[in-house]
């Protein structure tokens, strides 16, 4: 095959999307042995871009480097400005900014004269490495002193990399001393929704018109997911009417993210129509999407329609994710569909999909709601043995649940099991405890030791035993608490004294409750 045919089947196979690494590298060297005419360093560019593209890049950048260092010697074919653009942008992908910036020396070294291009993949590593103030000389300074005006598209990734970085200000002020394009604008209105500025964003907006730029998909889509997330769904509809009027057609984001609006504020009254809409205007609804729409259908309490679909988006290709089957479960616990939501748990991991911290939490708290503690440590258990760690949410949300069921020795254990995994319960936490058990003296000796024995929460803890104790009347147990309380070397407050004041003096034991506040003055003054 001679030289030309060969570059044309090289161009070809990178155009497709299907060229492999491997078969690239052969590519690269079967275009090494051509002499007569030697390849184009067009061909070569062809395939360092499409390697660029590839997966695993991070893997296989030194040998799309090495390759570039093999293309550079003597050979007849040199590396022209576009190969050091491409090689440039490889690095900065991977985040190696200094090998960048050493093609970058070599290119000067070459008194080539760079453009835009060879800059731009530098501007977007350092802003996406959170160098901001690297980036912004070298599109203002840099540059020009090279004879290198910045194009547009270094003035959009600079902007995007300001309002990455917070910055939407240094972002807008740019924006006023350039001639913007949907893009620059789309990318401010962004930053300026993401701080929460979304009558700001309207005013770009309505600029945008007033230049004569026309909004895209992209800003119509950014807005009305701005709007969305202050809460104002109205005014999001009435923009995506205006956007239709454009002729300009929402993508599945624009949807999935009006779904998720409409959802929250309690407005999607028929989820399915708006489903089969979607589907009429072509768009194929991702896991998002039918996740929004089973939210919406279990909060409307059509839970039948919700696993319906959910078999349904199944039977399409779509796999539902952790989020739709806990969204699911969650809406089936609270209809007390119990059993259903055993069952899709169970279908979870029969699919090999390992359910997390929420999907334990969900349906450990309607097995204790439903009054089945056996249950409860049972998947408590599985859910340890599936390397998913329980956190303060979960052990508050059992002991919650124990509690109600009267289940003292269930949590005693999980109180145990929250110190030798060091995490204290919270004050919230025992209030809820010592409410449930405050009437068994019992129950209530059993917590005093337990209350003493967890540091840093002991002293608000026993406060609330101390207040529990007065409000059952019982002002000796009230008082040896406090005592309990010195021996462990807490130190009660003036909250912890002023409960059994109050009740002494009521008691008309005015002396008892002088010398109380004695000891505490004593006790002060002692620290």
């Amino acid at each position: 095959m001679r030289t030309r045919e060969f570059e044309s089947l090289v161009k070809k196979r990178c155009r497709s999307g299907d060229l492999t690494f491997p078969q690239a590298l052969r590519f690269f060297d079967h275009l090494l042995h051509f002499r007569d005419p030697p390849p184009s360093i067009i061909t070569f560019n062809f395939l360092f871009a499409s390697m660029v593209r590839m997966d695993n890049l991070s893997s296989r950048y030194p040998t799309i480097l090495s390759l570039f260092n093999r293309l550079a010697r003597p050979r007849g074919i040199s590396p022209n400005v576009c190969t050091y653009s491409i090689c440039i942008d490889c690095c900065t992908r991977v985040n190696q900014v200094g090998l960048a910036f050493v093609l970058l020396g070599r290119l000067l070294k070459d008194k080539r004269a760079p453009d835009p291009g060879v800059f731009n993949p530098l501007v977007k590593g350092l802003c996406r490495n959170n160098r901001i103030a690297e980036a912004a000389p070298m599109v203002f300074v840099k540059m020009p002193k090279l004879g290198c005006p910045p194009d547009l598209i270094s003035y959009n990734i600079l902007i995007k990399g300001y309002c990455s970085a917070g910055m939407t200000s240094s972002a807008t002020e740019l924006l006023e001393n350039i001639i913007g394009d949907a893009i620059t604008f789309s990318t401010v209105i962004d930053g300026l929704c993401k701080e929460g500025a979304v009558s700001k964003a309207f005013d770009l907006f309505e600029q945008m018109h007033s230049l004569g730029v026309l909004p895209s998909t992209v800003t119509y889509s950014t807005l009305i997911n701005g709007l969305c997330k202050q809460g104002a769904v109205r005014k999001a509809l009435e923009l995506l009417d205006c956007m239709a009027s454009k002729g300009l057609e929402p993508d599945i984001v624009t949807y999935n993210t009006l779904l998720d609006g409409l959802c929250k504020k309690g407005l999607l009254e028929n989820p399915g129509k708006l489903l089969q809409y979607i589907h009429y205007k072509g768009h194929r609804p991702d896991v998002v999407t039918y996740t929004a729409v089973i939210d919406a259908l279990c909060k409307n309490e059509e839970i039948e329609k919700a696993e319906e679909l959910i078999n349904d988006m199944i039977s399409r290709g779509v796999q539902p994710n952790v989020v739709t089957y806990n969204t699911l479960m969650d809406g089936l616990c609270k209809m007390n569909k119990l059993e259903n939501a055993m069952n899709w748990l169970d279908e979870m991991v029969l699919k090999g999909m390992s359910p997390d911290i929420v999907t334990y939490t969900i349906v450990m708290d309607a097995l204790c709601k439903n009054g089945k503690p056996d249950k409860v440590e049972e998947l408590l258990d599985d859910m340890i043995s599936r390397g998913v760690q329980p956190d303060v949410v979960t052990y508050t949300t059992l002991l919650v649940g124990f509690c109600k069921m009267k289940e003292l020795e269930s949590v005693k254990k999980c109180l145990r099991e929250m110190v030798s995994r060091a995490i204290p319960p919270s004050i919230v936490t025992w209030n809820i405890i010592i409410d449930a058990f405050c009437s068994t003296d019992d129950a209530m000796n059993i917590l005093v030791s337990m209350v003493l024995n967890h540091g840093a929460q002991g002293n608000s803890a026993c406060i609330s035993l101390i207040k529990a104790y007065v409000k059952r009347g019982n002002i000796d147990e009230a008082m040896s608490v406090l005592k309990r309380m010195k021996q462990a070397g807490l130190k009660p407050d003036i909250d912890a004294y002023s409960p059994i004041k109050e009740m002494l003096l009521e008691m008309g034991r005015a002396d008892d409750a002088k010398d109380l506040m004695a000891q505490m003055s004593e006790k002060k003054a002692d620290d």
